[in-house]
């Protein structure tokens, strides 16, 4: 939201204008005889939303906020008397940012102890990041939280490129398979006020104005339950405390103390390039300016422009020669010990109508001019780094977000990366901390999952800027799960200062990187919790098998989310039926549950599910959601599923129904045998961990034995 509300009415049935709001009206809190209602709004206040503004008008931009919702231990009541925070906990977070707050959505969600601070009086209030990808709203959806950060704002549905005033692209933007298809417009203070509120539902608050001053592991040999000892410490009363926890999550940023004092160097390098951003609401013979835009000058630089919610559009600014060089003196001058991670010149040394000068130099022929004051004004100097581990030897201390990587705002990876550093460490902690998983072996794979995605995330983002920004700077080189550099085949063709070599760089980088920028795609890191996939037969087989592997889909790869019927009145995606933050998913594709492949779901149903069975040793429902995927229909369900061999697999499964014709329905998407059927493995964050044909038990019992721990 970039400003305050105007009164709306329901009064025809939707939202128009209008004069006055009714919470704001003392009388819809009187009975007619003049009693107070119990229950009265909680107090607000408008913000100015920047510290800049433009000449266009004397007002300045506002928002309401609610501080006794949204500013935790800082609001202006008394701490709701629910709230106990606990010496001994199992996390400690530090930082209230968007990975930090998501950490604590994910660990609310599995009944783990957490506590969370936070250096500012309040969440942000405007500006930063500005889009969700569709995979992130996946894995926002199986917390039950995507719905809210997907009506927001606008999806970018198109896209223009210019370079030299010439239009080398206007299209599409990339879209995907995902019911969510595309980029979503939201900015981080509406994130953050989500969070916020899913949290106060969990009986959890953010302690605002604290920081973690110090901390120590205590080494293996004599650890407690409790190793990790936190000294917290108010930043306007000075006062301390001592919190022990079993595990510290680093969520404090690109300057993050945490990495910090592990002594966690942040590879990578500083580029030269500027951004001055300003959100606000435009006047301009521009004709794309309500869609995702991108303007390349060769001799003044390059501009992004990006549509927001109530009419306002964020453009990010080059800033080149004499101007660039003026702000990389102040960021000189101001240098400290954590500038590695630095990335925004609050002393900005340049204003909004100088910015506005450099914009229209490079969208020259067309003009735009402010027509509103602004609601955001910042300067960023791109940093592209990559902290050379995420997680401490011991694997006590774990640090992601910002904290981890930080990279240039093209691709919109910032927000979106911290989601996907959250799903990902979120369940792991979890379960190594209930005793559930061996956390020796698990734990280790964030960083080596994380880490991996986050230097893809430094080349393809990097590539990108130099492209826009013409910029010769070379990538980072950054090091691979060992002490090398890793070694990766992104390659684009040189460009050559011809329409035609920008037009093949660009068909070359997006159809590499196009589902990347979207979520949809991810490195692939070999582990204990992500198989390789089988061989297509055995060396000593003449012939290689018809149907070698149970799935054609790949594991390590997002589990495809086709369209499934629920009941007779109800279809959905199969992700409506994989909720949750820690549990994982067996899918079983049983055809029409009819000839050789029901013998097939019996033999797993007498198997993985009998008491002794896999099913019932790690856990049963709590670890476990079986989901049976049958081409038949509703009314079929209890004549298919009758008889002794399908007794465990009819009292624990969710029964969907593939009814959509063959190349639209699930078995289609999954390459699932109709003769044979086929067990997928996925994990709680929604990523393929393994998958077997129903009657090789085994194989699942192995994959599960090889982390979990038997309940």
């Amino acid at each position: 939201m970039a400003q305050t509300e105007a009164p709306l009415t329901w009064k025809r049935g939707f939202a128009t204008p209008s004069d006055d709001a009714t919470w704001e009206d003392e009388s819809f809190y009187r009975t007619e005889d003049g009693d107070i209602a119990n229950y009265s709004p909680p107090a607000s206040h408008e913000l100015e939303t920047s510290l800049m503004h433009n000449r266009v008008t004397d007002d300045k931009n506002v928002l309401r906020t609610w501080p006794s919702i949204y500013n935790g231990t800082q609001a202006p009541q008394e701490i709701p008397n629910w709230w106990k925070p606990q010496p001994d906990v199992d996390v400690l977070i530090c930082g209230a940012g968007p990975f930090g707050l998501e950490i604590a959505v994910s660990l609310a969600r599995q009944g783990v102890t957490f506590r969370i601070v936070d250096k500012a009086d309040a969440p942000c209030l405007s500006g930063k990041a500005d889009a969700v990808q569709p995979r992130a709203l996946e894995l926002l959806n199986s917390w039950g939280l995507a719905q809210e950060m997907s009506e927001e704002g606008p999806i970018l549905n198109s896209t223009v490129l210019f370079r030299n005033g010439e239009k080398l692209f206007h299209g599409l933007s990339s879209q995907c398979d995902s019911n969510y298809r595309g980029i979503h417009v939201i900015t981080q203070g509406q994130v953050e006020k989500v969070y916020i509120r899913d949290l106060l539902r969990h009986q959890a608050m953010v302690e605002r104005c604290t920081v973690v001053d110090k901390f120590h592991v205590q080494p293996a040999s004599d650890a407690s339950t409790h190793p990790v000892t936190v000294t917290l410490k108010n930043v306007r009363t000075a006062e301390e405390e001592t919190v022990r926890a079993k595990y510290l999550v680093g969520a404090d940023g690109a300057g993050s103390k945490i990495r910090e004092q592990l002594g966690i160097p942040f590879d990578g390098l500083a580029t030269d390039c500027f951004w001055a951003i300003m959100d606000c609401r435009w006047k301009t013979d521009y004709p794309h300016i309500l869609g995702f835009g991108i303007v390349i000058s060769e001799e003044h630089g390059g501009v992004i422009i990006i549509p927001r919610e109530q009419g306002f559009t964020r453009i990010y600014t080059q800033i080149t020669g004499e101007k660039a060089r003026k702000l990389q003196e102040r960021r000189q001058a101001r240098r400290n010990a954590s500038a590695v991670g630095e990335t925004r010149i609050d002393d900005h040394g340049i204003t909004p109508e100088e910015v506005l000068v450099q914009l229209n130099l490079i969208m020259a022929p067309y003009k735009v001019d402010f027509a509103s004051q602004l609601s955001w004004f910042a300067v960023w100097k791109v940093n592209e780094r990559v902290a050379r581990n995420f997680s401490s030897p011991d694997q006590r201390v774990h640090i992601g977000g910002d904290a981890g990587h930080v990279h240039s705002v093209l691709g919109a990876f910032g927000l979106n990366s911290s989601i996907y550093d959250a799903a990902n460490l979120g369940w792991k902690l979890g379960l190594s901390i209930r005793n559930a998983a061996r956390p020796e072996i698990l734990l280790p794979t964030y960083d080596q999952e994380r880490r991996l995605f986050a230097n893809r995330v430094i080349r393809c983002s990097g590539a990108y800027l130099r492209f826009v920004c013409n910029l010769k700077t070379p990538l980072a080189k950054l090091r691979g799960l060992g002490e090398d550099l890793e070694q990766h085949e992104d390659k684009t063709p040189e460009l050559d200062g011809t329409s035609d070599g920008d037009k093949r760089w660009l068909a070359s980088f997006f159809s590499k990187n196009a589902m990347f920028i979207i979520g949809m795609e991810t490195p692939i890191i070999r582990s204990a919790i992500c198989e390789a996939a089988p061989l297509s037969s055995p060396s000593s087989s003449p012939e290689p098998s018809p149907y070698p592997q149970p799935t054609t889909v790949a594991h390590g790869v997002r589990a495809p989310n086709s369209r499934v019927c629920f009941t007779a009145s109800h279809t959905s995606y199969l992700y409506e039926t994989m909720k949750g933050a820690d549990r994982f998913h067996i899918l079983l594709f049983g055809s029409n549950l009819l000839g050789p492949v029901r013998l097939r779901l019996a033999a797993f149903s007498q198997k993985a599910l009998a008491p002794g069975g896999f099913f019932h040793r790690f856990g049963g429902a709590a670890r476990f959601n079986l989901v049976l995927v049958l081409k038949a229909l509703p009314h079929e369900r209890e004549a298919l599923l009758a008889g002794e061999e399908l007794k465990n697999l009819r009292d624990n499964a969710t029964v969907v129904y593939d009814d959509r014709v063959p190349y639209q329905d699930a078995h289609y998407w999954y390459g699932a045998n109709h003769a044979r059927g086929a067990v997928v493995i996925v994990r709680p964050d929604l990523w393929v961990g393994t998958s077997a044909w129903p009657e090789d038990v085994g194989k699942v019992e192995g994959y599960f034995g090889g982390f979990l721990v038997e309940a």
